[in-house]
C-alpha cells in the first residue's frame, strides 16, 4: 500500500534523483465527482459575476503513485517535486478540463503558482472577495457578510473544514488560452493530503 500524502516516517531518506523521475511518471489520476448544493449555490454566483467569462472546476485523485511522492508532499514539499506540472500534464487532468487547453509542453513553472501559506484558515475570505469583487460587469449585490457565509459554505463542502489536510496554491497568470488575459483570471488549486486529491477552480472574465 503506498504512503499517505499526510503521514511522514522521518527514519524515510530522501529519494534520489532517478527515484523521483520514476514517481513523476508513476502517479495515476482519476476523476472524483464534486458537488455539493452548498457549492452549486456560491458558484451560480461566480457565473453571475463573471458573466463574460466564467468558472472551470474538477477535482482528480491520485489513485495508484510511488512513495517518493508521498515523501515530498507528506513535508510539505511538492514544488520540489513538480506536483503540480506532474499533476496538469497528465492526460486525464487534460482531457477533464479540455477548455482549460493547458499548453503541450507545459513549463517547468506552469502557472507560476504561489503557495498560500494561511491556507484552508482564510480560504472563504478569498472565494468571498471573488464574488464580492466580481467581473467586468458584475459582482455580489448583496452584504459582504452573506458572501462570507455563502463561500464558507463552499468551503466546507470542498475539505469538510479539516483544515491541515489541505494545502492552497494560487495564480493570478492567463497561464492558458481559457483565461482571458484581463485581471480576473484566477486559478485556486487546493491539494488534500489525506485523500491524495487535487481540486481545481479556474476564473476568468473580460470587459
Amino acid at each position: 500500500m503506498p504512503k499517505r500524502w499526510n503521514e511522514i516516517d522521518w527514519d524515510d531518506p530522501r529519494p534520489g534523483p532517478s527515484e523521483v523521475a520514476a514517481a513523476q511518471n508513476g502517479i495515476a489520476w482519476a476523476a472524483v465527482p464534486v458537488t455539493a448544493p452548498a457549492l452549486d449555490r456560491y458558484l451560480e454566483h461566480v457565473t453571475a459575476a463573471y458573466a463574460n467569462g466564467g468558472y472551470l472546476l474538477g477535482r482528480w485523485r491520485a489513485v495508484d503513485y510511488p512513495d517518493a511522492a508521498a515523501w515530498f508532499v507528506a513535508r510539505n514539499r511538492a514544488e520540489e517535486f513538480g506536483l503540480l506540472r506532474v499533476f496538469f500534464d497528465s492526460e486525464v487532468v487534460r482531457e477533464g478540463l479540455g477548455e482549460l487547453r493547458i499548453p503541450d509542453p507545459l513549463d517547468p513553472d506552469v502557472g507560476g503558482f504561489q503557495q498560500d501559506w494561511t491556507g484552508l484558515l482564510c480560504l472563504d475570505g478569498i472565494l468571498a472577495h471573488l464574488i464580492v469583487s466580481g467581473g467586468a460587469y458584475g459582482r455580489y449585490r448583496g452584504p459582504a457578510s452573506d458572501a462570507k457565509a455563502l463561500a464558507g459554505a463552499a468551503v466546507e463542502a470542498l475539505t469538510q473544514n479539516r483544515y491541515e489536510d489541505f494545502r492552497v496554491h494560487a495564480s493570478l497568470m492567463p497561464w492558458t488560452p481559457w483565461f482571458e488575459g484581463a485581471t480576473w483570471d484566477r486559478t485556486y488549486v487546493l491539494t488534500d493530503t489525506a485523500n491524495a486529491e487535487i481540486t481545481v477552480l479556474c476564473v476568468t472574465d473580460t470587459n
